[in-house]
């Protein structure tokens, strides 16, 4: 029996490319990419009856409230529609993969991790998300119990972790890590960035080489997708912006400290992923952080 696809999310930046890449794979008509008004996953009853009418064998949820800044105008709000999109829905979403015996992917975060100095990132996939909310962001605890909430739920379930997303020819630089950079040059709206904050990059094809190994295997567990090394975003955006347009020392440095005494959102400081249980369990080899960079500047249309 040939797989029916449901991609919760497919809109997105991150959902668009991968339902895209599937739709070139398979039939068009084992591909589900219902709106979110169309299947609202906050929605209990309303998740059960789509399941009951279309029994998807492989449910990819991408659907999530992703904008930490926002979020963080939430916080404490159970009510709200981040706790709603990031707790409830997965938790709806694994009891009827649970139900129909549909495999579940689940994409979460790094900012599940405090990025704290006590516990400094890069962060393994058997690391234990940070349990003191006080040292996390409201999306970041949001996306924590969504996690909890499915592997409580659900035995036949892969969660995989992301972070700082880029994707090939983005068409909205703005919403792309390494974009929103050459963006800013462009517009000539560079602020200065921080170059005491360490992160790893995630390229939204490495989250589709992993999902595919995942339908194949049926593994479960936790998973990671970043990329092979750290760096700040200062470094990062100093060489892309050298890599896009050849220009040196257009991109100032600030700390990451002055920024949170007046911002105090509760970003993670050392963050970031690895990735070496994923590699050795799928068998899949990340870039660098500067080989991702290259990629998108060479595949990406700039001015």
């Amino acid at each position: 029996m040939e797989n029916k696809y449901l991609f919760m999310g497919g809109n997105g930046l991150i959902g668009s490319y991968i339902v895209a890449h599937y739709l070139r794979l398979v039939d068009s008509r084992r591909i589900l990419s219902p709106s979110h008004k169309k299947f609202d996953i906050t929605d209990s009853s309303a998740v059960s009856h789509y399941f009951k009418l279309h029994k998807p064998s492989i449910v990819i949820n991408l659907a999530a409230h992703r904008n930490a800044s926002t979020a963080e105008l939430q916080r404490g709000d159970k009510e709200g529609s981040v706790w709603k999109a990031n707790v409830i829905g997965a938790k709806n979403i694994a009891k009827a993969c649970k139900t129909y015996g549909s495999y579940l992917i689940h994409i979460s975060t790094d900012y599940v991790f405090s990025g704290h100095k006590d516990n400094p990132g890069p962060y393994s996939e058997k690391d234990t998300p940070e349990k003191n909310d006080n040292l996390l962001s409201w999306y970041g605890i949001t996306k924590r119990e969504g996690e909890s909430a499915i592997l409580n739920t659900l035995s036949n379930a892969a969660i995989i972790r992301i972070n700082n997303v880029t994707r090939p020819n983005n068409r909205d630089l703005k919403l792309d890590y390494i974009g929103k950079f050459l963006w800013l040059y462009e517009q000539e709206k560079l602020y200065p960035i921080f170059g005491d904050q360490y992160v790893t990059l995630t390229y939204i094809p490495s989250i589709t080489q992993i999902i595919t190994k995942l339908i194949k295997t049926k593994k479960t567990g936790i998973y990671h997708a970043a990329s092979i090394d750290v760096c700040t975003p200062f470094e990062l955006a100093y060489y892309a912006i050298n890599k896009a347009y050849g220009r040196t020392g257009v991109v100032k440095k600030i700390t990451m400290d002055s920024f949170l005494q007046k911002n105090p959102r509760r970003y993670p400081k050392f963050g970031g992923l690895k990735t070496e249980i994923t590699q050795r369990k799928l068998h899949i080899q990340p870039m660098t952080w500067r080989k991702i960079v290259n990629l998108f500047v060479r595949e990406t249309k700039l001015r």
